[in-house]
């Protein structure tokens, strides 16, 4: 099971999964679609290893606590190996949420929101709004989960022998209690994204820019997921292996995203920005904004009102929709009095002074894939896409 604390980038935050409908924390929480392919999965493999766990940890009981021994799930007994499987996979992701949850505390500490807690077939990750950028803050929330997690397994190895719990129970509680030891350790791993990985880079950015400290910790992540990969091909380990590939290209992406944060630092929205964007009015009849796609390339407009003023944002896709026109359907509007307003949505704003990371921030996580720049009056200056940052990357 892997862990990854990082920024909010694509997938964006709130596409696609199940929003579960509580917080924790005041978090929400998400479940992608892997997670429901991957959870009887988890089941099978923990059903199937349950008699050479339980005989393991026997032995080490009788050591110690020979009650304990006693009310485990016998080694040989297959009938409840499934059910106890099940329970023990929903535990398992619970326990990496509790992890997530030692990430999102600390992060907030620092007044770094988290966005959300979304769990993935390879574990958990908690996407916040930035990394804390205090020096050596990073480390301190990585490092909030492995502690997290050998917390919990210690309170529930204290629990266990006083518990008075049944044979399947009992199982469970030694198994996420073992289970937790291993996601610390395994988390520590000084692998980028994990959360050894992370502080391996906090502390490198201690004595070296924040762009060679990541280079630096990509490079030993690479070298540890190759090592990750054989040993999970001579051993026969599947998981080890998707586990490799992830941490392999997971480093890439962390260096690409740090070369162009790099490359971004002293920009601002208004540096970025394509000044004086078109944009329409809201009583602009919707016949005559649909025939705008014969005269650019542009996907949709900003709305403003006689002032300048911003007011949302209209797609001509959706026009077409709305007008039933051939090739797209939807609800069907009267071409007479329909007007952009009724196809208009809320845009995703920024201030010209709005930093060229926080612009990119603000990029990745936006429904729109474009940021209108508005004064403090709400007048309409400028507007930022995905080629406007390339633009000004290409120049870096």
């Amino acid at each position: 099971m892997s862990d990854a604390a990082e920024p909010a980038r694509p997938p964006r935050v709130g596409r696609g999964g199940i929003l579960l409908p509580f917080r924790l924390l005041g978090i929400p929480v998400r479940l992608d679609l892997s997670f429901l392919l991957v959870l009887p999965l988890f089941a099978y493999m923990i059903g199937s290893q349950l008699p050479e766990f339980t005989a393991q940890l026997r032995q080490l009981a009788l050591l110690r606590d020979p009650e304990l021994a006693r009310r485990l799930v016998p080694a040989g007994d297959g009938s409840v190996a499934w059910l106890v499987g099940l329970v023990a996979a929903l535990g398992l992701f619970a326990s990496v949420v509790v992890h997530e949850l030692g990430h999102a505390v600390v992060a907030r500490l620092y007044g770094v929101p988290t966005l959300e807690i979304r769990l993935w077939f390879l574990g958990g990750v908690a996407q916040f709004k930035d990394i804390p950028r205090r020096r050596g803050a990073e480390a301190l929330v990585a490092l909030a989960g492995p502690a997290t997690s050998l917390a919990l397994a210690a309170a529930l190895g204290l629990l266990l022998p006083v518990a008075p719990l049944g044979a399947t129970a009992t199982t469970v509680l030694a198994y996420l209690a073992a289970t937790n030891v291993g996601l610390a350790l395994f988390n520590l791993l000084p692998a980028i994204p994990l959360d050894g990985g992370r502080v391996l880079r906090s502390v490198l950015a201690l004595a070296m820019p924040r762009l060679r400290a990541t280079n630096v910790a990509v490079a030993v992540s690479g070298g540890i997921a190759v090592l990750l990969g054989v040993y999970g091909v001579v051993s026969g380990q599947l998981f080890l292996v998707v586990m490799a590939f992830f941490v392999y290209e997971a480093g890439r992406s962390e260096a690409r995203a740090a070369l162009m944060e790099d490359a971004l630092a002293g920009l601002t929205a208004e540096d970025l920005m394509t000044p004086r964007p078109q944009a329409v009015e809201p009583d602009m009849a919707l016949g005559q904004f649909v025939r705008l796609r014969h005269f650019g390339r542009h996907a949709g407009y900003p709305v403003v009102d006689a002032a300048g003023r911003l007011l949302g944002y209209a797609f001509l896709a959706e026009a077409l929709a709305a007008l039933d026109e051939p090739g797209a359907p939807g609800r069907r509007a009267d071409a007479a009095t329909a007007t952009v307003a009724d196809v208009m949505r809320p845009a995703d704003v920024v201030r010209p002074g709005t930093t060229g990371v926080e612009v990119l921030a603000a990029l990745a996580n936006s429904e729109l894939g474009r940021l209108c720049v508005v004064d403090p009056a709400g007048r309409l200056v400028g507007i930022v896409g995905k080629t406007d940052v390339i633009a000004a990357l290409r120049r870096a």
